[in-house]
C-alpha cells in the first residue's frame, strides 16, 4: 500500500490515535436504533435526547409533501420547497394568539434537550432533525422537529406552523431558519393577517373553540402536522 499524505490517517490507525475500539466509537456517536422506536411523537413529550439526525433535503420535502388538511388534501405535494432564512418582521398570520407558556417553554426547554450535542441549539439556527430518545415512561420514541413553516400566497408569507418561535425571533431582532413552500395548491385555512393583530395571552385564557383562535378559520382547510405526529 502506498503513503498516506501526512493529513489522511488509515481507518485503525484513527483509532489507535483515540485510544478506542471500532464498538466504543460507534458507541460515542450515539447512532439511532428505529428498531426499537414504539412511538412517533411531539418533540415537547420527549424527556431525553439520546441521538440526532439531520434530515436530509430530499427527506424533508417528503415529509411535507405528506402532510394532508383536515379533509385529507394534500396542500403540497407538488408544492416548492425551499430552507432559508427569514425575517419574521416580514411574515403574515393567521392566529389570533401567542401562549405567554409555550414560548417560555420553548426559551428554556428546547436548548437543555438538545445540550448534550454539539449543534446550535438556538431557535434562530435549527434545522430539521430526527430525534430519537425516550417518552415519560421510558419508551423509546421518536421525534421530528422542522423549523416553522412558511407558505406563499401572492404577495404573502404566511407562518403555517411556528408561530411562538417566528414570535420569540421578531421580538429578539433576528432571523430565525425556515421552509419556505410556493406553489401551494389550496388556499390558506385562515384569514390573512399583520403581527399588530396578535395577541399575548396565558394558556389559562386560551378559547375552547378552535374557531375563536384563528381568523376566519376553514376548519377543512386546517393543515394537520398531527398526522405525522408534527407539533411545531
Amino acid at each position: 500500500m502506498g503513503m498516506l499524505p501526512e493529513w489522511e490517517i488509515e481507518r485503525d490507525e484513527f483509532l489507535e490515535r483515540l485510544g478506542c475500539g471500532a464498538r466504543d466509537f460507534e458507541k460515542k456517536l450515539c447512532l439511532p436504533k428505529f428498531k426499537k422506536i414504539q412511538h412517533i411523537l411531539p418533540l415537547r413529550n420527549l424527556k431525553n435526547a439520546e441521538s440526532v439526525v439531520p434530515i436530509s433535503s430530499e427527506m424533508l420535502f417528503y415529509l411535507v409533501s405528506r402532510l394532508t388538511t383536515l379533509d385529507k388534501q394534500y396542500p403540497f405535494k407538488n408544492s416548492a420547497i425551499q430552507f432559508c432564512k427569514v425575517d419574521p418582521n416580514y411574515l403574515k398570520i393567521g392566529q389570533k394568539f401567542v401562549y405567554r407558556e409555550n414560548y417560555q417553554n420553548l426559551l428554556e426547554g428546547l436548548p437543555n434537550l438538545l445540550g448534550k450535542f454539539a449543534i446550535a441549539s438556538g431557535i434562530g439556527d435549527l434545522g430539521a432533525y430526527f430525534i430519537f430518545g425516550m417518552d415519560e415512561a421510558e419508551t423509546p420514541s421518536l421525534a421530528c422537529y422542522l423549523p416553522p413553516i412558511i407558505e406563499n400566497h401572492g404577495s404573502d408569507l404566511v407562518i403555517m406552523d411556528g408561530i411562538h418561535r417566528d414570535y420569540i425571533t421578531k421580538q429578539l431582532g433576528c432571523t430565525i431558519n425556515a421552509i419556505l413552500i410556493k406553489n401551494v395548491a389550496i388556499p390558506f385555512p385562515c384569514g390573512i393577517k399583520s403581527w399588530e393583530e396578535i395577541k399575548v395571552i396565558g394558556l389559562a385564557e386560551k378559547p375552547k373553540d378552535i374557531n375563536e383562535r384563528y381568523f376566519n378559520l376553514q376548519k377543512e382547510l386546517f393543515r394537520d402536522l398531527k398526522y405525522l405526529g408534527i407539533d411545531g
